[in-house]
Parts: C-alpha cells; sequence; structure tokens
C-alpha cells in the first residue's frame, strides 16, 4: 500500500496508525523524519512526524506550526486530520506550489495520537470511553453508581428508559421511539421515562442510581501548566486535572515538545465535536491580550473561517460550560499565554449544521433547543447514519431488571463524523495548516555589500528582512514574558583576521511583518508603511583580500540565513 492508498473514511486503531506513519517516513524520507516524543501511561509510542525539505535547511534552522490531536480518547477525528496534513505535506511537495513553498520554508511538528491508551479502548469491539488517560485517578478503586458502558456487549453504548411516573421524558405522539420533555405542568397517565446512560450500577442499593465518579478520571486537557486547579472531585462533567500541572506523560510529553523547538510559532489541538475553531483565553475576557494579538488572532481567525466554513471564537465568551466558572489548565492557553505562540483549539465536526439547523451554539443546543430542531436532526440521521438513532428493544438489566436499550448512538453521531463524511470534514483543515505555515515570519537575506577602507581593512554590511506576515517575535505575549529572543547577526573571522569596529555578535532587536499593515490610517490617509522589517548589521574587518567572512543571522521563530563573503571580489554565497 502507498501513501495514496492511506483510507480516510475508518479510524484506525493504533498499529494501524503506526503503519501509515512508518510507510509514510519510508517513502517520503527526504520530507517527514518520524520519532517518538514520549511514551503513554501504558507504554505506546506517542509519535511525532517532523515535515519539512531537508534539501532547503534543518528542521529547527525554520519557523515551525506544531499540531497534535486526539489528547481525549474518543475524538479520533483528530488523528485522521493530522493523517490527512501528513499525507497532503508529503504528496504535495513538488506538485502543490502553497505545500512546496510552505515545506521548503518552514517546518510541521506533528504528533496525530497524543493518547494511543484511551484511543485504543474507545475503538476497541466492545468500546469503552474514557475521557483521557487510562490512569485510574483520583482513587484506584471504582466509586458507587451509574457506570456507563456497553452493558449488553453489542459494540454500542446507547441509553436506557425505564417506565417511571415521576420520569422526565415521554414518547413523541407521532414518532413514539423519540422522547420529549414533558411539560412543567404535565401529569396523568403517561407512560413516561427516567433516561440514562447505558451502562452498569455499581453498589446498586435498590432505590437510587447516583452517576459515578469516573475511575479513570483524568482530563488531560486541564493538566496543562496554565491556571492548574486540581479539583479532586472533578470539574463540571466529573473529570479532574491530575496530581500536579504535567503530571501525566502524554501531556508533560507535549509541553517538553513543544519548549524544545523554539521555532514553533503556531500551535493546534485538535479535538472534537462542534464544528469550531476556538483561541484563547478560556479563563479571562479579551481585554487580557494585547492589543495586537487580539487583532492578530482575528485576523487570523477570520481567515480560519473562511478556509474551514468553521466559526471562530473565543473561548471566555463563545464557549464556557458554565456561565459562572471558567476552564484552566487547557493546552491552547498555556501555549499562548507562556509561549507566546498563537494557539488554537479545532473541535471537529457539528452534527447541527450537517443536518440543517441553523447557527446552532455549540455547547447550549444540548441544553435546551427546539423539537423542530430535534425533529430536523433525526430526519438527517435517518437518512444518513442510520445506525445514529435505534429504536428501543428491551433487556434484562444485571441491576435495574427489565429496562430498555436504544435512543441515540452518540459515538455514531456526535464524538466524530460518520465514516463516509470523514475526509470532506478534515480536508479544509490540513489547507489551514499550511496557510498558517505560510503566515509566520521569515529572515531572508536582502543585501550584502563590501566596502575597501583600507589596504587590509574592510566594511562589511549584511542587511535581513522579514518576509512572512507575523513579526519575528509572533506574538507581543512572546516579548512580554520574554520567550522570544532578538534577532541576531554573527561575524566569524578566518584566522589572521580580527575585528577593528564592532561586536562578533550584533543584536537586531524584532523584525515586523506584514500584518495589521493594511489599516484605514495607512490606505486612506499619511503612509505608514515604514521598514520595521529590515535589520542590518555592519562589521569592520582587518583580513587580507581573498579572505572569507561567514555570516549568520539566527531568529528562534523565524530561521536562519548564512552567508559568506570573499574579501575582494563580488563573490558573496549564501
Amino acid at each position: 500500500m502507498s501513501t495514496l492508498d492511506i483510507p480516510f473514511d475508518r479510524y484506525p486503531r493504533f498499529d494501524e496508525l503506526t503503519e501509515h506513519l512508518q510507510r509514510l517516513a519510508a517513502e517520503h524520507p527526504d520530507l517527514l523524519d518520524l520519532g517518538v516524543l514520549g511514551r503513554s501511561h501504558e507504554g505506546r509510542e506517542l509519535w511525532i512526524a517532523t515535515v519539512t525539505n531537508t534539501a532547503t535547511g534543518p528542521h529547527d534552522e525554520k519557523p515551525a506550526v506544531w499540531l497534535d490531536g486526539n489528547i481525549h480518547a474518543s475524538e479520533v477525528t483528530a488523528s485522521v486530520a493530522l493523517l490527512h496534513l501528513l499525507t497532503h505535506l508529503c504528496t504535495g511537495h513538488g506538485t502543490d506550489e502553497r505545500v512546496t513553498r510552505a515545506l521548503d520554508t518552514r517546518t510541521f511538528y506533528v504528533v496525530p495520537r497524543v493518547n494511543p491508551d484511551g484511543a485504543e479502548l474507545a475503538l476497541s469491539e466492545v468500546p469503552f470511553v474514557v475521557r483521557s488517560t487510562t490512569r485510574a485517578w483520583p482513587r484506584p478503586e471504582q466509586r458507587e453508581g451509574l457506570v456507563g458502558g456497553d452493558v449488553d456487549h453489542d459494540g454500542r453504548s446507547l441509553q436506557m428508559r425505564i417506565e417511571d411516573p415521576n420520569g422526565t421524558w415521554k414518547p413523541h405522539p407521532s414518532i413514539p421511539k423519540l422522547l420529549v420533555a414533558r411539560e412543567p405542568d404535565e401529569d396523568g397517565p403517561g407512560p413516561y421515562y427516567r433516561l440514562l446512560r447505558e451502562g452498569h450500577v455499581e453498589g446498586y442499593d435498590g432505590v437510587n442510581i447516583p452517576s459515578a465518579p469516573p475511575l479513570a478520571g483524568i482530563d488531560s486537557n486541564r493538566n496543562f501548566p496554565y491556571q492548574w486547579r486540581r479539583f479532586p472531585e472533578g470539574e463540571g462533567f466529573g473529570w479532574g486535572h491530575g496530581d500536579y500541572p504535567t503530571s501525566e506523560p502524554e501531556v508533560r510529553a507535549v509541553v517538553q515538545g513543544v519548549v524544545d523547538r523554539p521555532n514553533i510559532g503556531i500551535y493546534f489541538a485538535h479535538h472534537t465535536y462542534s464544528g469550531v475553531i476556538l483561541r484563547p483565553y478560556s479563563d479571562r475576557p479579551d481585554d487580557a491580550f494585547p492589543t495586537v494579538d487580539k487583532r492578530t488572532y482575528d485576523e487570523l481567525g477570520r481567515r480560519a473561517e473562511q478556509i474551514t466554513g468553521y466559526p471562530y471564537l473565543g473561548v471566555y465568551d463563545g464557549f464556557r460550560y458554565d456561565p459562572k466558572d471558567v476552564i484552566t489548565g487547557v493546552g491552547d492557553d498555556w501555549a499562548y499565554d507562556h509561549r507566546g505562540l498563537f494557539a488554537w483549539t479545532t473541535e471537529f465536526w457539528n452534527p447541527l449544521t450537517a443536518a440543517g439547523i441553523e447557527d446552532p451554539h455549540p455547547i447550549e443546543w444540548y441544553r435546551d433547543h427546539t423539537l423542530d430542531d430535534e425533529l430536523k436532526l433525526l430526519a438527517w440521521v435517518e437518512e444518513n447514519v442510520p445506525e445514529g438513532y435505534v429504536d428501543w428493544y428491551p433487556f434484562d438489566h444485571p441491576q435495574l431488571g427489565r429496562v430498555e436499550l436504544g435512543g441515540w448512538h452518540a459515538a455514531a453521531v456526535f464524538r466524530n463524523p460518520p465514516p463516509h463524511l470523514l475526509e470532506a470534514e478534515v480536508a479544509p483543515h490540513s489547507e489551514l495548516a499550511v496557510h498558517q505555515a505560510l503566515c509566520l515570519p521569515q529572515l531572508r537575506l536582502r543585501d550584502t555589500s563590501v566596502e575597501r577602507l583600507g589596504e587590509d581593512t574592510w566594511q562589511v554590511r549584511v542587511v535581513v528582512e522579514n518576509a512572512g506576515w507575523l513579526p519575528t517575535n509572533v506574538t507581543k505575549r512572546a516579548e512580554d514574558v520574554r520567550v522570544a529572543t532578538p534577532v541576531e547577526a554573527r561575524v566569524a573571522l578566518p584566522d589572521g583576521a580580527s575585528l577593528v569596529h564592532g561586536t562578533a555578535r550584533v543584536e537586531l532587536g524584532q523584525l515586523s511583518g506584514r500584518a495589521l499593515r493594511r489599516s484605514a490610517v495607512g490606505m486612506f490617509g499619511p503612509p505608514n508603511d515604514g521598514t520595521g522589517d529590515r535589520g542590518s548589521a555592519t562589521w569592520t574587518v582587518r583580513a587580507p583580500a581573498g579572505a572569507s567572512i561567514d555570516v549568520v543571522v539566527r531568529s528562534d521563530r523565524a530561521g536562519v540565513v548564512r552567508t559568506t563573503v570573499r574579501l575582494g571580489s563580488d563573490q558573496v554565497t549564501g
């Protein structure tokens, strides 16, 4: 099977994903290097693909985009999206102008599956869904209550309904399989139903059915070192944040991987589901941003909407689970706030918009929506995902006795796209990754000059420019937290040569990009398009004619420029 045969209409388990990655590396050795970022709780490899054209320079001397996914166990669309990106890059180099330019001048670091242990459970023949890692936390034993799972071992985790005169739900009058809420003042013979997720009841006392805290209780996307809170009993849906920031090996590997690669300027975390592209902050309003960063985020976000069709939202105002609480310990918040990266969370797939429901809120719709919306969703499911809503059927439950199983099959409808829609869903995001890579800063040699000042004295000047859209520091936040080192130029002299004036290392500061130059003032008022994108370094050198002077200009986030000047000639290489 070749690269072109990798399927994007299925969700691969770990061994199959590994095989695809190894095949890509074997078939495209000059573009893709496959390594191990770390290991999961159960010891599986966290694969990292480093993708760039090595013929045009090493990966760590080019500005870079980091992309990871599937930190949440069942959100396996993310892995397919990143596998699609890798294939898009490898097959597009040399045939697609934008992909070719991106790989010639930039680097992609791609971790397709941050949580292979949890994904294996979700993709097993009898699926079991945990939020993130499989590690038991905060205690080693299962607490009493309803534990979700495939109780009848048919490969599906559905819903359970129990007839109960005090139940919240009743059959729809013309579609009996669909349950709708009772009216607030409604009473009568029913039938009424109590609705539960499919599962077994640990320690059932014959009366009470509480929800059991999950045994594997960690949400790894709350384990990052930004505003970390432990929540020993879990937050919101019952998920906790671990013992300390980066206590989970998968998160620690991601954090270390980003920190070890100072050339990264953009960070993507891929998740499901809602069909939106999110940006920080999760815990504070937008006035916390430096103005220039917020404006740049908005420009990038508008372009992301155009490419993918997904709305662009700030989490604090548009994606909070509880309006009186905030989300903390999240990867994109950490990447922006601590590392000064433009950081994003992609939430793939929205079955509501697929069904033609207009402008559904990504969270609030699931709490409250019209019956017309639900009927529209059911009609779409019956036509496109027939297994997505299951007619109720009787089952002798080991604790509860006679119940009925059926209803919404969340794994088939909500959590990930149906396989036949998968490739179309993820493909635009490969284009988005290339677009944002090409927005990164890029150092470029503009001019090199040599002036003879005396018999063996020379003035050497090197001028560089930032040919990228973003500035060399990428964000103002990176300057504020001092993680973006200034652009610097260094001169290396041959034996017998010396510096007459200047120092071997010259700091050029940060170079601006083209971002936000297009403004009403700049276009219709006094011009304001200066040359902040350029920097120069000058040295006075004593050396014989014919000597070669090496100059390296370096920026952590904008790459490296090398040039060699031969004194007394017009020969310049670089």
